[in-house]
């Protein structure tokens, strides 16, 4: 009797989970691989997650960009590089502005990484583009990023900057020299 009790019921309430199963919503899949993607006219651009990692983007591209869904443009780039006031147009296409140039190995300080990394983690900022003017500097702020606030392996880390477009050995070896210092703490 318990036996056919229990088939029974096993019975009445297998329909109603493969119903279930059905109709649940699909939750879109944020992508964890780092992938190459355009963005406006800016090159090299690679995406991971809702984060751009970008060369330079036009005055043009910036109200596409807003289009597009983009909250935050972090410039990594002083002022004299640049022939346009970046800060105020997009601000004017409604984005947030986050500024922290940095020219030079010897600019690339704590205070530099730790004002982007804090920006990165922010999970209310993003979607966010981080640029310079070819994604070299780019490459240095991202390998701090993916070691102390994704946990990711060093080497990985690394690749991964090389690949978003790290070319200067110095800016590299400033990032692992800020990492080291940030794990000792």
């Amino acid at each position: 009797m318990l036996r056919t009790l229990s088939l029974s019921i096993v019975a009445f309430t297998y329909p109603f989970s493969i119903t279930w199963a059905q109709v649940a919503p699909e939750v879109p899949v944020q992508s964890t691989q780092l992938e190459e993607c355009e963005l406006g006219n800016a090159t090299p651009v690679h995406r991971f997650g809702k984060v751009y990692l970008a060369g330079q983007p036009t005055e043009e591209d910036l109200p596409q960009l807003r289009s597009d869904g983009l909250k935050t443009i972090i410039n990594l780039r002083p002022d004299r590089e640049l022939s346009w006031d970046e800060g105020s147009a997009v601000k004017k296409s409604g984005m947030s502005y986050v500024h922290v140039p940095f020219r030079g190995e010897d600019q690339l300080t704590s205070k530099v990484f730790d004002q982007v990394l804090g920006v990165l983690s922010d999970k209310e900022s993003g979607p966010t583009l981080l640029h310079c003017g070819g994604a070299d500097r780019v490459g240095a702020i991202w390998y701090a990023h993916r070691v102390l606030n994704d946990k990711i392996n060093p080497v990985e880390a690394e690749l991964e900057a090389k690949k978003v477009g790290s070319r200067t050995p110095a800016y590299l070896e400033k990032a692992k020299e800020y990492v080291k210092a940030q794990q000792a703490k």
